[in-house]
C-alpha cells in the first residue's frame, strides 16, 4: 500500500469518525427532546435527522446507489435481503424508515447506540415474547404512517443467494392491512467481496476494509408492492422472497 493510499484511507476514517460523533450528539439530543416535548412531530424530525445522517455517511464512504423501481407511496412494510451492516445505511437514505434488527446490532460500537436512539426495534432471535413485542410496535408505527423495514432472512449472507424468509414479522402488514414491498440489494465490483458482514466478522475490522474501497457500487431493486389482503404470513414471505431472487437474477 502506497503512502498516498494510506493517507486517503486515514482521511476517510477521520471523516467517518466525525460523522459518527456528530450523529451521536445530534440524534441523542433530538431523541431526548422529542421524548419530553413533542413525541409525534418530533418523531418525524428524528426520522429526517437519521436520513440526513445516512446520506452524509454514504457520501463519505463513496457509496454510489443505483436505484431501479419506485418506493411504494403509502406507508407499509418493506423487506430486503441482508448482506451487511451497510444495508441499513443505504436503505436509510431512501426515506423516513424505521428498522428492525437483531439484538446483536445493539452491541455494535457507536452504530448500535445510534440505531437504538433513532428508534430501531431490536429482536431477540428465538424469543417469542420479543417477537410479539416487536410485531406490535411495528404495527403501531405503520398505522402512524411510517415505513418499517426488516430483513426476513434473520441473518446476513454473502449475497450469492437469498436465504429462506421467516414469516413471523410479516404479521404487522396483515394487522395493519398494508402492502409489503420487497427490495433487492446487491453490491457490485470490488464491494461484492469486501462489504459482506457474515459469520464471525467483527464490526470495526469490517468497517476498516470497507473504508479502503475507493468506491462502493450498490444496486437497489424496488419490486412491485404485494397486497396483504387475502394473504397469510407464509404467502407474503414466499412471494417477496421470489421477487428478490428474480430481481437479482439468482437461481
Amino acid at each position: 500500500m502506497t503512502l498516498k493510499l494510506i493517507a486517503q484511507r486515514l482521511l476517510r476514517a477521520a471523516w467517518v469518525v466525525l460523522a459518527f460523533v456528530a450523529g451521536l450528539l445530534i440524534i441523542t439530543l433530538t431523541s431526548m427532546v422529542i421524548k419530553h416535548v413533542a413525541p409525534v412531530r418530533g418523531r418525524k424530525f428524528l426520522l429526517t435527522t437519521k436520513r440526513l445522517w445516512c446520506v452524509s455517511l454514504v457520501w463519505i464512504l463513496g457509496v454510489r446507489i443505483k436505484r431501479q423501481g419506485q418506493q411504494m407511496a403509502a406507508p407499509g412494510l418493506m423487506v430486503s435481503n441482508h448482506i451487511s451492516w451497510l444495508d441499513i445505511i443505504v436503505l436509510g437514505t431512501q426515506g423516513h424508515v424505521s428498522f428492525v434488527a437483531k439484538q446483536e446490532v445493539a452491541e455494535w460500537p457507536v452504530v448500535g447506540y445510534l440505531a437504538g436512539r433513532s428508534g430501531t426495534l431490536f429482536l431477540r432471535r428465538g424469543d417469542r415474547d420479543s417477537a410479539r413485542e416487536v410485531s406490535a410496535e411495528m404495527s403501531a408505527r405503520i398505522r402512524a404512517g411510517e415505513f418499517v423495514v426488516f430483513f426476513p432472512e434473520g441473518t446476513s449472507s454473502n449475497g450469492a443467494s437469498v436465504l429462506r424468509f421467516h414469516g413471523r414479522l410479516f404479521q404487522p402488514a396483515l394487522d395493519a392491512g398494508v402492502d409489503v414491498q420487497a427490495i433487492g440489494i446487491a453490491y457490485r465490483g470490488a464491494a461484492h467481496s469486501v462489504v459482506p458482514f457474515v459469520g464471525d466478522d467483527e464490526f470495526l475490522p469490517n468497517l476498516w476494509r470497507v473504508m479502503a474501497l475507493p468506491e462502493i457500487q450498490v444496486d437497489l431493486y424496488f419490486c412491485p408492492p404485494v397486497a396483504s389482503v387475502n394473504q397469510d404470513r407464509k404467502g407474503l414471505a414466499d412471494c417477496t422472497h421470489q421477487q428478490i431472487r428474480d430481481a437479482l437474477h439468482l437461481d
